[in-house]
């Protein structure tokens, strides 16, 4: 079929999820099952954004492209700015820079030690875990709270996963170990020179947030999440206003965890591929 103008018509327009996690980092689904679930929603394009490693990405890479999805390779990098824990979405950047994945191997090494040290201090207050079952709910990823809270959970030590973290896992209470951050400059140094962008996940989660978001930018962040279950849509306009102002893009992502989370959001966040040419121009 074609327009009028003989022209063939313009084609459809596809939505992106740019925020997911599987059970390579702190997520519960399998790649697989994050890009089923995602093509069933009538997605069109998915960052599977796994903290600090690519595995998701190069294991389902071949089964997304089979399945008609546009995979973005992304990661979620935890920063430190001002005494708060940033997290900064990277995307569309070289998944086998040399750099990067050093970096990226560095946190995880952290995020394994850092988990040991959890497990250690849950046992000395009271609170055993075996640690060969955290490694299990891992599934072959760097262990982290949500894996340490459902295992609290099977012991019998904490109702939920919430009441896990709330009790356990926060700072403050018996099981937190303060982990490692990226300098919010060298992750943006670091990606843009892999060919990627960046992106701030979640903006109205951190304290000061009015006050951090445009400090965030000056540092040469590129994005700000804006499409996000946690995320007003007062919040959505306003940030969406000061990225304009800036001259920065917005996206959005669901921040899907599988049941980690009390209510499972893959599909329900749905990005206009037309809000990221700088994601998609990159894919080429």
């Amino acid at each position: 079929m074609t327009s009028c103008a003989g022209m063939p018509p313009p084609l459809p327009m596809r939505y992106a999820d740019l925020h997911t996690h599987t059970y390579h980092s702190d997520g519960t689904r399998s790649p697989k099952e994050v890009i089923d679930v995602a093509r069933a929603a009538g997605l069109g394009i998915v960052a599977i954004s796994d903290h600090d490693n690519l595995a998701a990405y190069f294991e389902i890479r071949d089964y997304a492209v089979s399945q008609d999805i546009l995979l973005i390779p992304a990661t979620e990098l935890s920063c430190g700015w001002r005494g708060a824990d940033i997290h900064l979405l990277a995307y569309a950047f070289d998944p086998l820079d040399e750099h990067l994945e050093r970096r990226l191997g560095h946190f995880r090494e952290t995020r394994q030690s850092r988990g040991q040290a959890m497990i250690a201090k849950l046992r000395a207050a009271g609170y055993p875990v075996r640690s060969e079952r955290v490694e299990e709910l891992a599934g072959g990823g760097s262990m982290g709270r949500p894996h340490l809270a459902r295992a609290l959970v099977e012991a019998g030590h904490a109702a939920s996963v919430q009441d896990a973290f709330t009790r356990l896992l926060r700072p403050g209470t018996p099981g937190y170990v303060e982990k490692e951050r990226f300098d919010i400059e060298e992750a943006v140094a670091i990606v843009r020179s892999a060919g990627g962008v960046t992106s701030v996940a979640h903006p109205t989660l951190y304290p000061n947030h009015e006050k951090l978001l445009p400090e965030i930018l000056e540092m040469g962040v590129d994005a700000i999440e804006v499409l996000h279950p946690q995320v007003s849509e007062g919040a959505r306009k306003h940030y969406a206003e000061l990225a304009r102002s800036r001259g920065r893009f917005t996206t959005g992502g669901s921040d899907d965890h599988g049941t980690v989370k009390e209510k499972e959001t893959l599909g329900t966040i749905r990005v206009p591929e037309e809000w990221i040419p700088a994601i998609l121009e990159r894919m080429e």
